[in-house]
């Protein structure tokens, strides 16, 4: 049986990553993640979509954090499923429910999806907003704004307006517009490697540091397009502290009216932001964020931060 192959630069990250448990995490990176999915409400009620499944030959066991979630298991591949095809349900990892929930999105809302291509957040923060407010999901490429605008179209959404627009430059047109802004930023995807081994194989510190400078630049816009007052999530499906608390911690030294809020989430497992690394003192603020291993709930590893923008 192949095992799993780590770069040197990943191997000699990780030895000096705090609170990682490397078995546990090698464990975590070989196990396939859990088939997970969201019911569209925007479609049916849940109760008929969950009926029309377990009709099927699915077993189904609500995800405790995530409204509308669901682990399924029994039946044949989702992803083949009529279900899927009609957009009445989204496949989406458990875990990468998390942010979203974070952000909590409430009717009547504008809200900005950064970096929103393919969509699996943008469809659920708009079955959030239930069809009042507006949602504004962007991406920087062509070819994932056709994938973006396919989904939200199979999903239903209709109070959403896609743009195609460099995220770093998105404060020069919509300074202040936003009550919530998400940010899943593009990573090197530590937290997922069970999906592919070869981000073990390929991953090095090169990467980290031209991502983290992107990652840098997108908190920044996204902070500035929020109103007095508004809420910026910022989430990774990365274990690095370059792309996690690197980034937010030069947020708060760049903005002095940004704060890191709470987070919970009932059920999921996770432990706090670190806030020491390598002899680096960062932001005491950073331990409100959540770091989620892949081991903590055998699914996806995620970082995720909840930002105010304080009045005044």
């Amino acid at each position: 049986m192949s095992k799993i192959v780590f770069s040197e630069d990943l191997k000699n990250y990780l030895s000096r990553l705090p609170d990682v448990e490397l078995d546990l995490l090698l464990e975590a990176y070989e196990r396939p993640l859990p088939e997970a999915f969201r019911i569209n409400t925007l479609k049916a009620s849940e109760e008929k979509i969950l009926e029309r499944l377990r009709s099927r030959g699915y077993a189904v066991e609500p995800i405790p954090w995530a409204r509308h979630g669901y682990i399924a298991s029994g039946g044949e591949d989702l992803g083949k499923s009529l279900e899927h095809m009609l957009g009445l349900i989204y496949i989406q990892g458990p875990v990468s429910m998390a942010p979203v929930e974070v952000l909590d999105p409430r009717p009547g809302e504008i809200i900005l999806d950064l970096c929103a291509a393919p969509g699996s957040k943008s469809t659920q923060i708009a079955q959030l907003l239930r069809g009042e407010g507006v949602l504004v999901a962007n991406d920087v490429s062509f070819e994932r704004v056709k994938a973006l605008s396919s989904n939200l179209q199979r999903f239903g959404v209709l109070n959403c307006v896609i743009t195609l627009a460099d995220g770093r430059k998105y404060s020069r047109f919509a300074q202040e517009l936003f009550d919530k802004v998400l940010v899943d930023a593009p990573c090197s995807s530590l937290g997922i490697v069970s999906k592919s081994w070869g981000i073990a194989r390929s991953w090095s510190i090169g990467i980290v540091k031209r991502l983290s400078e992107l990652q840098r630049k997108l908190i920044l816009a996204a902070f500035d397009c929020l109103k007095p007052g508004g809420i910026l999530v910022y989430s990774t499906c990365t274990l690095t502290i370059e792309e996690n608390e690197l980034v937010v911690n030069w947020l708060l030294e760049s903005r002095e009216n940004a704060r890191v809020e709470e987070i919970k989430l009932n059920g999921l497992r996770y432990r706090p932001g670190i806030t020491e690394y390598e002899g680096m003192r960062l932001n005491d603020e950073l331990s409100k964020a959540i770091r989620i291993m892949p081991y903590d709930n055998w699914a996806e590893g995620f970082y995720i931060a909840r930002i105010v923008k304080e009045a005044g």
